[in-house]
């Protein structure tokens, strides 16, 4: 025992100790973390002040009439005061959280909007091309044209047409479509002899604040993304440290078979012993690789106010299903390893192993998403795909039915002692050997006679 701690020790350290590792596993997780605390304070910009002039086709002057009222720059700030006046009296009362949060990034976004500066003016259609050419010299914002069954209510067509210049952000074309759509239904309203604000008092939908009720008796703002892409995290967590470290144990086991390195340890220790510590070795770094990527990952949950989707049991399972795929992955790695004499020939043994490993991330969506469909539940008993496809149905909003874990877990490590059955016996055989690499046939060869 005290041998394979030895080679153990020696396979982490010399790890860890290189310039690529402290850069993926390091360097990285900290830029990630500074990114996600200065990004969005990069990104944050106010918006622009939306000024100008706003020419109008209107055969008739009620869709002008209608297009002023709702550009007026005092109405608009009466508007934006008395919703502001509404938020902070909202968040003065006693609300649930999660509305609270809410109303605090309303809040934020009235304060910083700024009232649109438009002014608008009525030409003729036989001057439309004209326009057009004070726009591209920067004189106009826009020319709106409106024919008039847009107003009627048995119209054949309900749309009107919108030219703008290339200058013009995103958000500033929304307000003027926002602006020239409520207009249409303004003067529809006003030919109707209806009242407008009444009318859209009514049909206004109200929006949805979701809360979810954790099982620890708390509660917690939803967010439908985070939902989503939390599953895909905690996969991609378990399959970067997982492939990470085999890659690294497939690589140290080349260098020491084509530098010769191999055949001293083997003068000290056995061919278990050495496989063993390696394997033991990668895997004291696959869980660091866990704790710094897994750590930014908690931290950035909980400062976004998410932490109640990464759970302690959750991050549990995690480690159960690391262990189960490390040691799987691991022990074909090394017994790969072992078997040929460059990395070049090893990429063309591990090829079809990689597509298998790939599978849970074409499916990831489908299978966070119906974590109890068929195809989930068959995939979470197939050895190589178990420990990913289960981390996906765990993590999902869905819950899965008890007794799949720890069946699951009888598979999946059972799948591990038959993969570290299989690579005793390639990495005994193989380890010493040189010349050209073995085929598939080969190895199934050496399985039988070792």
């Amino acid at each position: 025992m005290h041998r394979i701690l030895a080679v153990a020790w020696r396979e982490f350290r010399h790890t860890v100790m290189t310039k690529a590792f402290v850069i993926a596993a390091i360097v990285l997780p900290a830029v990630m973390w500074t990114m996600a605390i200065v990004l969005p304070l990069l990104l944050h910009a106010p918006p622009k002040l939306l000024k100008g002039e706003l020419a109008v086709i209107d055969a008739d002057g009620r869709l002008l009439t209608a297009v002023a009222e709702e550009l007026d720059a005092e109405r608009l700030q009466r508007e934006r005061e008395s919703k502001l006046a509404e938020v902070e009296a909202a968040l003065g009362a006693a609300i649930p959280p999660a509305y609270r949060d809410v109303l605090s990034e309303q809040l934020e976004r009235l304060r910083e909007a700024t009232t649109p500066e438009v002014s608008v003016a009525r030409v003729e259609l036989e001057a439309l091309e004209d326009h057009k050419q004070r726009i591209r010299s920067g004189e106009l914002l826009a020319i709106a044209r409106f024919e008039p069954s847009v107003l009627e209510a048995q119209r054949a067509n309900n749309n009107f047409e919108l030219f703008l210049g290339e200058d013009l952000t995103r958000q500033h074309t929304q307000t003027l479509r926002d602006a020239l759509q409520r207009a249409v239904v303004r003067a529809r309203a006003q030919a109707a002899e209806l009242e407008l604000d009444f009318v859209r008092e009514l049909v206004t939908e109200p929006s949805v604040v979701t809360t979810t009720v954790t099982k620890k008796g708390g509660e917690a703002r939803q967010n439908e993304l985070a939902r989503i892409f939390t599953p895909l995290a905690f996969m991609l967590l378990l399959w970067t440290a997982t492939m990470l470290t085999g890659q690294y144990l497939l690589t140290s086991t080349i260098e020491e078979k084509s530098n010769r390195v191999m055949e001293v340890l083997l003068s000290a220790v056995s061919p278990m012993e050495l496989l063993s510590g390696k394997i033991i070795g990668q895997c004291a770094v696959g869980l660091v690789v866990i704790a710094l990527y897994g750590g930014v990952g908690v931290t950035s949950a909980a400062r976004l106010g998410y932490a109640h989707l990464v759970p302690l049991d959750k991050l549990a399972y995690l480690l159960l299903y690391f262990f189960m795929a490390y040691f799987m992955l691991a022990s074909v790695m090394a017994a790969v390893g072992a078997a040929v004499n460059e990395l070049r020939e090893a990429q063309t043994l591990m090829g079809p192993l990689t597509l298998i490993f790939m599978v849970p991330f074409f499916a990831w969506f489908f299978i966070s998403e119906n974590p109890n469909s068929p195809f989930s539940v068959a995939l979470s008993f197939v050895p190589p795909l178990t420990p990913f496809t289960m981390m996906l149905r765990i993590t999902s909003a869905e819950s899965v039915p008890l007794w799949q874990i720890p069946a699951s877990a009888v598979v999946g490590f059972a799948g591990v002692w038959a993969a570290m059955w299989a690579a005793a016996r390639i990495f005994r055989v193989g380890l010493l050997m040189t010349g050209k690499a073995p085929t598939p046939r080969e190895l199934l060869k050496w399985l039988r006679q070792a």
